[in-house]
This record gives structure tokens, C-alpha cells and sequence, in this order.
């Protein structure tokens, strides 16, 4: 995985709500969203996610905002648009809308979830443990992150297989 890359807005909403944000920016040094993105980010100026985004591209500034295009109309702006600014840049991308992958994939474009990240962050000890990584995903599901029961199925079979 990059040290750069590009953030539908989904993911960073979902670690946003639960004050969880800095496990990003303990991964990657920049991130990336689109316009749009941040438009539909910041769209409910009091809320947790809200205020710590805009600290992050205004004060924090590890995370940049860019104009992109829409790559197709199949998907919703957000989406599409993260699509576009990862072709751009050629970076990965973060994104958890199943058709999205799917047409990133047929893009060439490096795509991961928000339970990857998760992984992730375990295998660098910015998350410690199992426990923690386990009560992370409880927190981001019982604040409307949507995870089907395959994905968390694969996430649990990986879970078990990493050594910490």
C-alpha cells in the first residue's frame, strides 16, 4: 500500500464519527479526495466527522482536496469522482461501494475498504491488538457503517491469520 491515496468518502466519514481519524493519517502521509467528496463531507457542518476533516485539510493539512472529473454516471458523484482522482494521480484507493470496485478494478485502479485499512493499521501496531481492531469495527458498525456479513467474514479470516 502507498503512502499516498485517495479516500472516497465513505471510509473517512465512517473513522471520522468515531473519532478515529488519526489511524489514517498514521498510515498515509497525504490523502486525497475529491471536490466532491468534501462537499458531501462537510454538507453537516456540526458534526464529529465534519469538524475533524476540515482540521485535517485546513489546519492538519494531510489531507488535499482536488477538482476531479466524474469518471461514469453509474455511481454517485462521490464515488465517481474518487475514481477520477485515482486515475489522476495514480494512487490507490480507498472505497467501499461494491460497484465502484468493481469498475475500478476494470480500471486498473488498486482498491481497499475500510476494514482493510483496519488490517492494516494492526500489522503497523498503530492498532494493537485483535481486541482493538474488533472493538474499531463494532464501533464503525453501530455508528451505520454498512458491512455485509461476507466482508466481515473475510475480515475475521484475515484477522485471525495475522500475528500480532
Amino acid at each position: 500500500m502507498a503512502k499516498v491515496v485517495v479516500v472516497n468518502s465513505s471510509p473517512i466519514i465512517a473513522f471520522g464519527k468515531i473519532g478515529r481519524l488519526e489511524i489514517l493519517s498514521k498510515l498515509f502521509s497525504n490523502i486525497h479526495i475529491s471536490e466532491q467528496v468534501y462537499k458531501e463531507i462537510i454538507f453537516k457542518p456540526n458534526y464529529a466527522e465534519t469538524i475533524a476533516v476540515k482540521k485535517a485539510v485546513e489546519e492538519d493539512n494531510w489531507v488535499k482536496v482536488h477538482k476531479s472529473r466524474e469518471v461514469t454516471n453509474l455511481l454517485g458523484v462521490g464515488e465517481s469522482s474518487s475514481l477520477g482522482l485515482a486515475l489522476k494521480l495514480k494512487q490507490p484507493l480507498i472505497i467501499d461501494d461494491k460497484k465502484a470496485v468493481f469498475i475500478a478494478n476494470t480500471l486498473g485502479i488498486e482498491c481497499h475498504g475500510t476494514l482493510y485499512v483496519i488490517l492494516l493499521a494492526l500489522k503497523k501496531k498503530i492498532i494493537m491488538n485483535k481486541k482493538e481492531a474488533i472493538d474499531v469495527v463494532n464501533h464503525l458498525i453501530s455508528n451505520k457503517l454498512y458491512l455485509s456479513s461476507d466482508v466481515l467474514s473475510e475480515f475475521y479470516a484475515m484477522l485471525e491469520k495475522i500475528k500480532v
